[in-house]
Parts: structure tokens; C-alpha cells; sequence
């Protein structure tokens, strides 16, 4: 069908006088009329089916179906944790965590009684103190003093070595 007639076809099919170009197109193009008499045949077929008076439902039809749709179970959130493939995941997944927390937890539990003998008040209390390490500026700039002096001979066995 061509596009002159597809855009005013409603129009013309509701009444032909209400659109004249189609009625022209229509005139002259055998494929379109073709089309259009197909389509006036479906909607005949259509009217013929349709009952001449409303229908009307037998008596107690609303309150069946009221009454159905309030018995039938409503799913609940917690039918799709129930037998479902991702409940099955989803416990697998919670274990696995549980594992992981739980050997954390005991390796941590260990590791803390290890560290408690090297925590800094088991140090200070402890018999073995170390010595304290003290600094003298004055030899620490004399040091720098020569490593810089030192820096660009070439010779390294003049260079003392005070570390």
C-alpha cells in the first residue's frame, strides 16, 4: 500500500467523503483498492460476530471471582528463600562466609596471644632492656662534614668510614 493512502486510511474507512485524495489514489491504484476491499471484508466479518445485545454475566459471577482471587495465596517474599535454586546459593554463599569469618577469627585469637608477649608492657617489664641508643650531633655533622668532602676524589680508601 502506498504511503499517500496509509496516512488518512482511518479517516477514510470511518467516511469515504471525508477523505477525497484517497478516494482518487484509490480511483487509479488497483493494489491499494485491493487492500482496502480486504479490510472493509474483515470489519463485516468482525460486525457479523459481535453479539446484537450486551451480555451480561450469569448471577454470582463477581462474587466467584472476588471469592477466588481472595483464596488464592498471595507468594510471599519469603516462598523465593524457600525452595528456589537461589535460596540453595544463597545458604552455600552464608556458609562459606561463616567459614571464612570463623578461621579469621580463631587465626586473629592466636595471633593476639603471640603479640601479647611482644606488646610494649610485657617489654617494659621484662628483665632484658635494651640499650638506649643515644645521639650526638656534633659526631653526626662531622660524619656529613667528610662524606661530603670526600665525595668527588675517586679514592674511597681515603674516605674513613665512621658508621
Amino acid at each position: 500500500m502506498h504511503e499517500s493512502v496509509t496516512g488518512s486510511l482511518e479517516e477514510y474507512l470511518r467516511d469515504p467523503a471525508s477523505a477525497p485524495e484517497t478516494e482518487a489514489h484509490l480511483r487509479t491504484c488497483e493494489s491499494c483498492r485491493k487492500e482496502v476491499d480486504a479490510m472493509r471484508a474483515q470489519s463485516r466479518l468482525f460486525r457479523s460476530v459481535k453479539p446484537p445485545d450486551e451480555v451480561e454475566p450469569f448471577p454470582g459471577f463477581y462474587a466467584r471471582v472476588m471469592n477466588r482471587i481472595e483464596t488464592q495465596a498471595r507468594p510471599s517474599i519469603w516462598s523465593l528463600f524457600g525452595e528456589s535454586l537461589f535460596a540453595k546459593r544463597l545458604v552455600y554463599a552464608s556458609a562459606a562466609c561463616l567459614v571464612l569469618f570463623g578461621t579469621f577469627l580463631i587465626s586473629d585469637a592466636r595471633r593476639d596471644d603471640a603479640m601479647l608477649a611482644s606488646a610494649p608492657e610485657t617489654i617494659l617489664a621484662g628483665e632484658h632492656m635494651p640499650e638506649p641508643v643515644t645521639m650526638d650531633p656534633q659526631k653526626d655533622r662531622e660524619v656529613i662534614l667528610v662524606k661530603l668532602a670526600t665525595y668527588g676524589d675517586g679514592d674511597s680508601s681515603a674516605a674513613p668510614d665512621f658508621q
